[in-house]
Formats: structure tokens, C-alpha cells, sequence
């Protein structure tokens, strides 16, 4: 029987006198106090009580009674859904606003974040249940939207299985089902409990989970008769090969140049081009060759819009990967950098994990890359050199043949080879050779040349492919 004062308390949080009766719960004297007692009962018998002050919050529970869900006998008809609340009062509302099938934790959210669940010793009560609570299709985890209630519910989805769980968003101002009951009234928790969202998983989305696609934002290369096959585009990933000695070197700074013309902010990692005078000359000729700019306006835009990558100040200095992107990091949130080259791959420190191969390195080290481009929203070039070809072979190398691993052609989002069948001569081609499902670009051939005047690289009438 329940004493009167506890009675209107009760009601007080949404009427449950009642339901609680119904439930066994009870007004009992101890240490000369009257108490709320709230019976745990596993399969037929009590096994555990908890008692509550309504005076003051203070719990306690009998002395080495055992831990087990609070009305546990809910799952013993197999439902095909049940909720689970912190507490046993969010429990009765629950059952007020006619869901019976509703347990409750004995004791609560845990302090901190439970790093293991399946193991913990304060989720142990939970195994208790094993058998009944395999046969349900699925939970509802109406844990109170705090931080430690947050921490109760992903621990509870981990033991149950994230595939059959689903969360509450409370509204604003309420923490609880209870809360609810009191503030919005019965309606509003049927609403929550109907509308519970399935727990996101990381890597499972629906469709309207992703923003709609922006506008791609690209711009041209500088090389004219590459404008419908390639263009620069931020946040994608472009591989480039050829051959050592080719030319690489020259289509970037053409490429580079432009960019620096038309106001976009560059970064080169410089390892095997000399700073200066080499890589400072031939940017400078490159952007003097468009559009007759003046030595002194393509030495302001150099020193304006470009930043350099480099160990060729301490020679003893390593740039591993990390490294490398924690200084290009900076280069783009301070410096405004857009485009981005890193020639060469090969000459980075390489630290590969113990027991991890080349492939897997390359694979983990571009998704790295990849991820950069995407974050800061910046178009990187990796130039990555072809294994040595045959003695006689003259043929254009694919990124298939780049030293190390395949994901050069499985992951890039740009493919592009510079191939010069014959150094002696001034005639090449530049091929794309990848563009990936969504991106501006197609796959296609170019004849081009060194133009020896400005520094750029230029279409070749003249070839034939």
C-alpha cells in the first residue's frame, strides 16, 4: 500500500500513484522513515528492492540483493519491442502512456564512458536476461538525454546489437520520459516513443543523410588544349606520372603559374627542384611567358602567392607523411593555399607500420591525402614515378606501373601521365587517364612542346598522336 503523501507525490510527476500501485511498489518504514519500495522480481520471485525518499533523493537497495532489470517479466511474453529506461519512474510513465512493455536499469547511468560493455562489471545484470532479451526484435533506449545517459544508451546499443536499437530526442527543456509526461502531457510521450530514431552507425547512411552535391568548384589548367579533358578541382585527389628527366617538372609550373595569375594561393613541396635558383627561375619564366608580365609583378606573385615545402634548409630534417600534411595544414588555414602539389612522392620519409606492407601503406597513406583534400577543400597533385621501364621500351607508362601499389589508379580522382617518347626531341603528350563519375574532365591524348621563349608548356599542331 502506498501512503498518501507519496501518492500525491507520485502525481505530482504525471499521476503514476496508480500505475506504481499496480507495479508492487509500496510505502515501508525504515529507519524511521517512511520510504518508497520498489520490488525487483526475477522470473516469479523478488530478488532485490530499492527504496526512495521522496523527501530527498537518496536511493538504497537491500543488502545483497541481486541486480536485474526492473520489471523484467515484460520480456517473458517476447515482444517484438521494448523500452529501456535509466530509471524505474521514466519506466512507469512509460506505462502510463500505454507502453507495458518497458524495463528499467537497476542502478542508473554509469559515471564515465564504459570503454567495454560486453565485459563491464556494472552491465553484468544484463546477462541475467540473455535468453529472453535475444527474442526481441527490438529496443527503444529512452535513457535521459545527459551526458551520462548518452554514455548509458551507447553502452546498452553495443550489448544489444546497434542494428536493433533506437534513441529518443527529447525536446527542449526535458531529459526524460518523465519530464516529458509532466511538461507536454501522455500524447507527447506516445509521440517520442512511436518516432524513436534508429541509432546511426557510422559508414550506414539513408539517402537524405548526405547534403545535396554543391557545385563543383574548378578552374583551368593554364594548358588550353587540356580545358576539356582535365580541369583543377578543390578537394580531389590527382595523380600525375611519367618518367624521371621528362618534363614533369615544367607542365606543373605552367599549371602553377596560371593558378598564381589568376589570384589562387599554390603550395609546392620542393624535393628534388632547388628552391632557388632552379624552381624560383622557372616559375617565374612561366608566368613572365603569360601575358608579358614583368619580372618584377612575377617575382611579387611569387612571393604573394606561393609557399614551399622544403628540408633543403637542414638537410638533416625528415618530412614523413604527418608531417608533411601538418605543415601544408598550416600553409592552407594561414596562408590561404588552394592548390597543392607534392613532387615527389618517393622522396617523402616513408614510415610504414610494423607487419604493414607497401601496398597497405599507400592505400592508408592516399585515403590520408584524399581525406586532406576533401577537409580543407584544396586540389592535390601527388607527382608518383613509374617503375624503371625496359631498356628500349618507349612506351607511355600507366599509373598501374607506379612504384608501390595499385591504389595510384584505384583511388585517385585524376589520373594524368606526361610521356616524351624521345627526349632529344621537344614533342610529348599529356594523357588523362582517369577521371572519376561526377568530376568535369573526360579521358583523352594531347600532343604538346616546351615553348623555350616563355617557360610553358603548349599544344603541338605539329605531332601527331
Amino acid at each position: 500500500m502506498i501512503h498518501q503523501v507519496h501518492k500525491d507525490w507520485l502525481d505530482q510527476r504525471g499521476n503514476l500513484s496508480t500505475t506504481a500501485e499496480t507495479m508492487g511498489v509500496s510505502t515501508v518504514q525504515r529507519h524511521g522513515k517512511n520510504w518508497l519500495c520498489i520490488p525487483y522480481q526475477l522470473r516469479g520471485e523478488i530478488v532485490n528492492r530499492k527504496y526512495r525518499l521522496t523527501s530527498e533523493k537518496e536511493h538504497q537497495m537491500d543488502k545483497g540483493g541481486k541486480l536485474c532489470l526492473w520489471n523484467a517479466e515484460a520480456l517473458s511474453g517476447e515482444p517484438s519491442e521494448v523500452i529501456i529506461t535509466e530509471g524505474e519512474f521514466d519506466a512507469l510513465a512509460a506505462m502510463r502512456c500505454g507502453f507495458p512493455n518497458v524495463v528499467s536499469v537497476p542502478n542508473g547511468a554509469p559515471s564515465d564512458e564504459i570503454e567495454d560493455p560486453l565485459s563491464s562489471n556494472s552491465l553484468g545484470f544484463m546477462w541475467e536476461h540473455k535468453a529472453e532479451l535475444e527474442t526481441v526484435k527490438s529496443f527503444v533506449l529512452a535513457t535521459d538525454g545527459d551526458t551520462r545517459g548518452r554514455a548509458l544508451g551507447r553502452a546498452l546499443s553495443a550489448i544489444l546489437g546497434q542494428e536493433r536499437c533506437k534513441f529518443i530526442d527529447y525536446p527542449e527543456g526535458c531529459k526524460d520520459l518523465n519530464e516529458v509526461l509532466v511538461e507536454k502531457g501522455p500524447e507527447a510521450v506516445t509521440q517520442l516513443v512511436s518516432k524513436a530514431k534508429p541509432i546511426p552507425v557510422v559508414g550506414l547512411y539513408s539517402l537524405k543523410d548526405f547534403p545535396a552535391q554543391q557545385e563543383v568548384q574548378a578552374m583551368r589548367t593554364g594548358i588550353p588544349p587540356l580545358d576539356d579533358l582535365l580541369r583543377i578541382v578543390l578537394g580531389t585527389l590527382t595523380v600525375f606520372t611519367g618518367y624521371s628527366n621528362m618534363g614533369k617538372s615544367t607542365v606543373l609550373n605552367t599549371i602553377l603559374a596560371w593558378c598564381m595569375i589568376k589570384n589562387v594561393r599554390v603550395c609546392v613541396a620542393s624535393f628534388e627542384t632547388l628552391p632557388r635558383p632552379i624552381l624560383e627561375n622557372s616559375l617565374s619564366s612561366a608566368i613572365r611567358g603569360n601575358n608579358d608580365h614583368s619580372p618584377k609583378e612575377a617575382e611579387a606573385m611569387l612571393d604573394s602567392h606561393l609557399k614551399i615545402i622544403s628540408n633543403a634548409l637542414d638537410d638533416e630534417s625528415e618530412i614523413d607523411l604527418d608531417h608533411y600534411l601538418g605543415l601544408l595544414r598550416i600553409a592552407v588555414v594561414r596562408d590561404g593555399v588552394k592548390v597543392v602539389v607534392l613532387d615527389p612522392w618517393n622522396e617523402l620519409e616513408h614510415k610504414r607500420r610494423r607487419d604493414e606492407t607497401e601496398t597497405d601503406y599507400i592505400g592508408r597513406a592516399i585515403r590520408q591525402l584524399k581525406a586532406f583534400a576533401k577537409r580543407h577543400n584544396v586540389a592535390l597533385w601527388v607527382v608518383a614515378h613509374p617503375t624503371k621501364p625496359q631498356k628500349g621500351f618507349l612506351g607511355e607508362p600507366s599509373l598501374y606501373d607506379i612504384s608501390g601499389s595499385a591504389n595510384w589508379a584505384n583511388k585517385a580522382d585524376y589520373g594524368v601521365v606526361y610521356h616524351r617518347p624521345d627526349k632529344t626531341k621537344n614533342a610529348g603528350t599529356i594523357s588523362v587517364v582517369k577521371v572519376r563519375m561526377g568530376l568535369p574532365g573526360k579521358c583523352g591524348k594531347i600532343p604538346v612542346k616546351m615553348n623555350n621563349q616563355t617557360g610553358r608548356i603548349e599544344h603541338d599542331p605539329m605531332s601527331e598522336l
